[in-house]
C-alpha cells in the first residue's frame, strides 16, 4: 500500500505494477482477517497469481480457524469452510490450466513467488497441509518426474522383470545400464555435444529442463518447440504464437489415466538424428550415466532399502547369537548405526539449509534415541562384568525392534497400497487404541488388585505379587487364565482342615501359592472376563472397523500428500547409503575446501556439490511478470467464474424446474381442493335448497298435514333437537319405505339414560347394541311383556285401515329394530325418546260455553298455546292404559290436594273414566258430575313430532271433554292454563290447530 501511495504521489519507489500487486495482496489479507470473504473472492478475480493466492488464503483461513476454535466454534467452522472453498478454487484453476496447457502448469509449479516467501505452489500447499492440492494429477506428475530423476526403465528382455529389480541391478552391476536404463536427451540437455561449453560455465543454461517439461511435445513426434524457448527474450508476440502452436499439439492426445501418467510420464526421446531436430540423440559418458542413476531419488530409495535390510539382517543375527564376549559383530552394528545417525543428522542440516519440509522435533527425538541406544550398548558392553549380559541383550532387542518399526515410516509411505494402509494403522493406534486404553485402564488396574487379593490372600507382599497381578489383569485381553480357577491335587493335599489359632491365615491352603476358590472368586473373574473379552475388545474391533471405513477415501489423499515429503527426503539424501554415505559427504567437504582455497566460482561449487535432484529444485526460476502471463491467468480465473456460474445456473435450472413442478403440483392440488370445496358447497346448496323448499311447502300446507296418512314433516326437520346432528335429507316422494332410496345412510343418535329425569330413567330403553339382539323377554315388538316387575307395552295405537284386520303390526328393519310406521325421518336409533317403537302420549281438549262462546282450555304462557297433554313421561310410561292417563291429566288440572277422589282406583274403561272425570271436575257433586260431561275419543294414531326417528316415534290419543254447565265448576288448579275463545288463539301447532278445528266443527254440527 505504501508503494502504491508513493507512486500515486509521484515518488516512484518501485514499479507501478509491483506496487499495485502488493496493494492487492494487502487488500486480500485485510479482507480475510476481517472475515469479508466475499470481498476476497472478488479481489481474487484480479490477482496476477490466482493459484498461490488461493493457497495462501486457504492456509490463512485454516490458521484463523484453529486460533478461534477455542473461543467461538461457529466462527471457526465458517472460516474453515471458506478456507476449504479457496483451496477448491486453487485446485479447479490448476485443473483448468493443466487441461489447457500443461506447460504453463508445470512452469507455475516450478516458480518461486517472492510475495509468498519465495515458495513454489507445491511447497506452499505442503506447508499449509493442503493434501487435496498435492493429490492433483499435475502435482503428482511433478513429484513423479522428480522421483524418476529424468531416467526411464525400458522393457528390454522380459517385461515381467520388476522395474525395481532392473534399477537396483543396474546401479550395482553398472553394465545393465546399457539395455535397461534410458536417458532421454531432452532431460539431459547440457550433457550433449551440441551445447557449447561456455554456456555451461556461464550458467546461461539450467542444469536440466524444469520438472514436468518433459511432457511437453510428447504427443507429437515432430514437435520442434522446447519449453525453454518460451522464456527467451524474443518478445510477447513470438511467445503467444508458440503457446498457440503448443496448445494445438497438446490437444491432440490427452492422457486418460492418472496412475499411468505417474509411471509413464517420461516420453521416448526423438529417434531422428536430423540436424533440424532440436533433441539430438547422443550417448552420455558411462560415468555420467552412473552418476545420474545413483542420483535419482528412486534409485536411492531402493538402494537405501536394500542396505537397510542388510543392516537389519546383521543386527538380527547379532541379537540372536548365544554369545556374551564376541564383540566383532557388535562393533560392526554399532558403527553402522552411528553412520545411520550421522547420515540423518547431516541430511537434516542440509534440508533445513535448503528450506525442505522437515520435522525438527521428530528428527531430534530419532537422533537422540539412536545415539543413546549406541552409547548405552557401548557402556553395557564395556562394563559387562558389572552389568548382567541379559540386560545388554534386552537393550539390543529393543533397538532391533525400533529399527524394524522405523522401516514402516521410512519406506512404506512410497507404496501406493502400503502408504494409505500405514495412515489407517496410525489413525487406529493414535486415536482408537489410545481411547480404548483410557477406557480399559480403570478396569485393568482395579481387577489387578481385586483378583490378586481374593485369589492369593496370603501371598507375601513382594515383586512377585505385583507381577502376578499385572500378568493376570493385562493378559486377560488375549487369553483366559482358566487354570487358576481349577482345583488341583497339589493344592488339595495342603488344604487347611482346622482353624489355626496362632496365626492369621485367610486362604484355604497352607501353601499360599495355591489360589483360594469360591463363589466370590468365580464372580470376580467372570465379570472381568465379560468386560474385557466380550465388551471392550469387541468395542475396539468396532472402532477399528469404523476408522477403516471413515478414512478409506481420505487416506488416499494423505498418502499423496505425504509422498511429497518422502520424495524430497530421498532427493536430498546422499547418493551412497550408510555406511558408505561418508564418502559422498567427504567429497562435498573436499569441494567446499577447494572452493575456499583455490577460488573456484560458486557456479562450479553448485555443479559439483549436492544431489542432482536438489539442483533441479534450486533451479526454480522466479515468477516472470509479463502482460501475457497476467492476461492468461486472469482470463483463466474469469473463465473459472464463468464456468461456476454456468454450473450454478445448471443446478438452478434443475432446482427451478423442480420448484416449478412443485408449484404446478401445489396449484393443481389447490385447484382440486377448490373444486372439491365448490362441489361440497354445491351439494350443500342443493340440500339447503331442498330443505328450504320442503319448509316452504310445509308452511304452505301446514293446516292439513296432521291428518292420518300425512307424510313426516316435523319429523324431518334439522338439526335434531338438543343436538347439532343434521338429518339425512329426504324429499317428500322418498319418505315412504316403499320408495327405494339406495344411498340412504342416516346418522344415529341415542340419548343417554342419565340425561333423562330421575323419575323417567326406569322406563328408558338401553341402547340396542348394549343388549343381545334377540331377547324376546325384553324386546317384545308388537306385544306386551313383564320384565323385572314392570309391564312393557310396545303395541301401536294406530287404528287399522279398511284392508287390515285386527291390530296394526309395525315392521322391523335389518337390525331387528322397529321401523317408523309412516316413513323415513333421516335419523336412526332411539333419539330423545324413551322407548324403541311407539311412545304413547295423551292429549285432552276441554271445552265449555261461556257468554255464548265456545272456550278451550289452553296454556297461556307458551309461545304456541297448546292443549293439555301428557307426552312420554313417568305418567304415561308407567304403562297405564289410555283411560288412566287421560283421567290423571284431568285430575292434574282440577283436583285439589285434599279432594274426594284422591284415593279412587284408576279407570279401566271409558265409562269408568267418564265417571271419575265428573268427580274431579265437579267435586261438589261427585256422583252426579258425569252427567254434565261429554267424553269422546277424537284421534288415536301417529303424531308427527320433531323427536321422531326411524326406530322410535310418538303416538297420541286425543280425548274431547265437553262441559255442558258452568255451575259448580271449580277453578283450574294449574295456573299455566286458561280458558280462551277460538278466535283469541292466534298461533298453535299444526296438529293441535287441526284438532281444535275438528272439535269446533263437530260441536257446531251437533248443536
Amino acid at each position: 500500500m505504501h508503494d502504491l501511495s508513493s507512486n500515486y504521489l509521484g515518488i516512484f519507489v518501485t514499479d507501478e505494477y509491483d506496487a499495485e500487486r502488493k496493494a492487492m495482496n494487502a487488500l486480500m489479507v485485510w479482507a480475510v482477517l476481517m472475515g469479508r470473504f466475499q470481498l476476497a473472492k472478488t479481489l481474487w478475480k484480479f490477482c496476477e497469481d490466482p493459484i498461490p493466492m488461493a493457497l495462501f488464503v486457504s492456509a490463512l483461513a485454516r490458521g484463523l480457524a484453529q486460533h478461534s476454535r477455542s473461543t467461538d466454534t461457529s466462527v471457526a467452522d465458517r472460516v474453515s469452510a471458506q478456507g476449504r472453498e479457496f483451496s477448491t478454487m486453487a485446485i479447479d484453476v490448476l485443473d483448468m490450466s493443466y487441461k489447457e496447457s500443461n506447460a504453463r502448469t508445470f512452469d507455475l509449479l516450478n516458480q518461486k513467488f517472492p510475495d509468498f516467501n519465495d515458495r513454489t505452489p507445491i511447497k506452499a500447499a505442503y506447508i499449509s497441509r493442503n493434501k487435496y492440492f498435492l493429490a492433483h494429477e499435475a502435482c503428482q506428475i511433478w513429484l513423479n518426474r522428480l522421483w524418476e530423476g529424468g531416467l526411464e526403465i525400458t522393457d528390454s528382455w522380459n517385461s515381467r522383470i520388476p522395474e525395481e529389480f532392473k534399477l537396483v541391478v543396474s546401479a550395482l552391476l553398472v553394465f545393465p545400464i546399457y539395455f535397461w536404463i534410458r536417458y532421454p536427451a531432452k532431460n539431459f540437455v547440457k550433457d550433449f555435444s551440441w551445447v557449447e561449453h561456455d554456456k555451461v560455465d556461464s550458467g546461461s543454461i539450467n542444469e536440466t529442463t524444469r520438472l514436468g517439461y518433459e511432457n511437453v511435445g510428447q504427443r507429437d513426434k515432430n514437435d520442434l518447440f522446447h519449453i525453454d524457448s518460451l522464456f527467451d527474450r524474443e518478445g510477447v508476440d513470438n511467445t503467444e504464437r508458440k503457446l498457440k502452436v503448443l496448445a494445438e499439439l497438446e490437444g491432440k492426445n490427452k492422457s486418460t489415466r492418472f496412475r499411468h501418467s505417474l509411471k509413464h510420464a517420461a516420453p521416448e526421446a526423438p529417434a531422428s538424428s536430423s540436424g533440424s531436430n532440436l533433441f539430438i540423440n547422443r550417448n552420455l559418458p558411462l560415468w555420467k550415466k552412473v552418476y545420474y542413476l545413483w542420483s535419482a531419488p528412486r534409485t536411492k530409495f531402493w538402494i537405501f532399502q536394500l542396505f537397510y535390510w542388510i543392516y537389519l539382517a546383521v543386527f538380527s543375527v547379532v541379537v540372536i547369537l548365544p554369545t556374551c564376549n564376541d564383540l566383532g559383530l557388535d562393533v560392526i552394528i554399532l558403527i553402522w548405526t552411528l553412520f545411520n545417525v550421522l547420515e540423518i543428522a547431516l541430511r537434516t542440516v542440509y534440508q533445513i539449509h535448503h528450506g525442505f519440509p522437515v520435522s525438527l522435533f521428530r528428527r531430534g527425538v530419532e537422533i537422540t534415541f539412536i545415539t543413546g541406544f549406541v552409547l548405552l550398548v557401548a557402556i553395557f558392553k564395556t562394563y559387562f562384568n558389572f552389568i548382567r549380559p541379559l540386560y545388554t541383550r534386552s537393550l539390543m532387542a529393543f533397538g532391533l525392534l525400533y529399527m524394524y518399526y522405523r522401516m514402516v515410516s521410512v519406506f512404506f509411505p512410497m507404496n501406493s497400497i502400503l502408504g494409505p494402509m500405514v495412515y489407517r494403522i496410525k489413525r487406529m493406534i493414535t486415536v482408537d487404541f489410545l481411547s480404548f486404553v483410557r477406557l480399559a485402564l480403570p478396569f485393568i488396574v482395579a481387577n489387578m488388585f481385586v483378583l490378586q487379593s481374593v485369589m492369593y490372600p496370603d501371598l507375601p507382599f513382594s515383586i512377585e505379587t505385583w507381577r502376578k497381578g499385572f500378568y493376570r489383569a493385562f493378559f486377560t485381553l488375549f487369553i483366559a487364565f482358566l487354570g487358576e480357577i481349577e482345583y488341583t491335587p497339589r493344592c488339595e493335599a495342603v488344604r487347611l482342615r482346622n482353624e489355626t489359632a496362632n496365626k492369621c491365615w485367610i486362604g484355604d491352603y497352607e501353601n499360599y501359592t495355591c489360589p483360594t476358590l469360591g463363589v466370590m472368586t468365580y464372580l470376580l473373574n467372570i465379570q472381568y472376563w465379560i468386560i474385557m473379552r466380550l465388551i471392550l475388545v469387541v468395542l475396539l474391533n468396532a472402532l477399528f472397523a469404523a476408522t477403516m471405513i471413515k478414512v478409506k477415501e481420505d487416506s488416499e489423499f494423505i498418502y499423496r500428500y505425504q509422498r511429497y515429503r518422502t520424495v524430497l527426503d530421498f532427493a536430498s539424501r546422499s547418493a551412497l547409503p550408510p555406511p558408505f554415505s561418508f564418502l559422498s559427504y567427504s567429497f562435498d567437504w573436499v569441494i567446499v575446501c577447494c572452493v575456499k582455497t583455490q577460488g573456484l566460482g560458486k557456479q562450479k561449487e553448485k555443479i559439483l556439490v549436492g544431489p542432482r535432484t536438489v539442483k533441479l529444485l534450486e533451479n526454480h526460476a522466479p515468477a516472470k511478470r509479463s502482460y501475457e502471463s497476467y492476461s492468461y491467468w486472469m482470463g483463466l480465473t474469469k473463465e473459472y467464474y464463468r464456468r461456476k456460474e454456468r454450473e450454478e445456473r445448471a443446478k438452478n435450472i434443475a432446482q427451478d424446474q423442480v420448484s416449478r413442478f412443485k408449484g404446478l403440483a401445489d396449484d393443481q392440488k389447490a385447484i382440486r381442493g377448490s373444486l372439491a370445496r365448490l362441489s361440497d358447497k354445491l351439494k350443500q346448496l342443493e340440500k339447503a335448497s331442498l330443505v328450504y323448499f320442503e319448509e316452504i311447502k310445509h308452511n304452505m300446507s301446514r293446516k292439513g298435514h296432521a291428518k292420518e296418512g300425512t307424510l313426516n314433516q316435523l319429523s324431518r326437520l334439522s338439526p335434531y333437537p338438543g343436538t347439532g346432528i343434521k338429518r339425512f335429507l329426504i324429499p317428500d316422494h322418498k319418505v315412504s319405505w316403499d320408495t327405494e332410496l339406495s344411498d340412504y345412510k342416516p346418522p344415529s343418535y341415542c340419548r343417554d339414560t342419565y340425561d333423562f329425569p330421575v323419575a323417567e330413567r326406569h322406563y328408558v330403553d338401553p341402547e340396542f347394541t348394549s343388549r343381545p339382539r334377540k331377547d324376546p323377554a325384553f324386546w317384545c315388538w308388537n306385544a306386551t311383556a313383564v320384565v323385572g316387575g314392570k309391564k312393557i307395552d310396545r303395541r301401536t295405537v294406530a287404528p287399522p285401515t279398511d284392508t287390515e284386520a285386527g291390530q296394526v303390526q309395525y315392521a322391523l328393519d335389518h337390525r331387528g329394530l322397529p321401523r317408523n310406521i309412516v316413513g323415513r325421518t333421516g335419523l336412526a336409533d332411539r333419539g330423545n325418546l324413551c322407548m324403541y317403537g311407539p311412545n304413547l302420549c295423551v292429549q285432552v281438549v276441554l271445552t265449555r260455553f261461556r257468554d255464548d262462546a265456545l272456550r278451550f282450555l289452553v296454556a297461556k304462557t307458551s309461545t304456541y298455546p297448546n292443549l293439555p297433554s301428557l307426552f312420554p313421561s313417568s305418567k304415561t310410561l308407567g304403562f297405564r292404559n289410555r283411560f288412566h292417563a287421560a283421567w290423571q291429566l284431568v285430575e292434574s288440572l282440577f283436583a285439589l290436594p285434599d279432594g274426594p277422589v284422591k284415593d279412587l282406583a284408576p279407570p279401566e274403561d271409558e265409562e269408568h273414566m267418564h265417571k271419575l272425570m265428573g268427580a274431579v271436575i265437579f267435586p261438589g257433586s261427585p256422583d252426579d258430575g258425569a252427567k254434565f260431561l261429554a267424553v269422546q275419543q277424537v284421534y288415536a294414531g301417529y303424531l308427527d313430532h320433531v323427536d321422531n326417528t326411524d326406530n322410535a316415534w310418538m303416538e297420541t290419543v286425543v280425548w274431547h271433554v265437553d262441559i255442558s254447565t258452568g255451575e259448580g265448576l271449580p277453578r283450574v288448579a294449574d295456573e299455566n292454563f286458561t280458558w280462551k275463545e277460538r278466535s283469541h288463539i292466534k298461533r298453535m301447532r299444526p296438529f293441535e290447530d287441526h284438532i281444535i278445528q275438528h272439535v269446533t266443527i263437530s260441536k257446531v254440527v251437533d248443536d
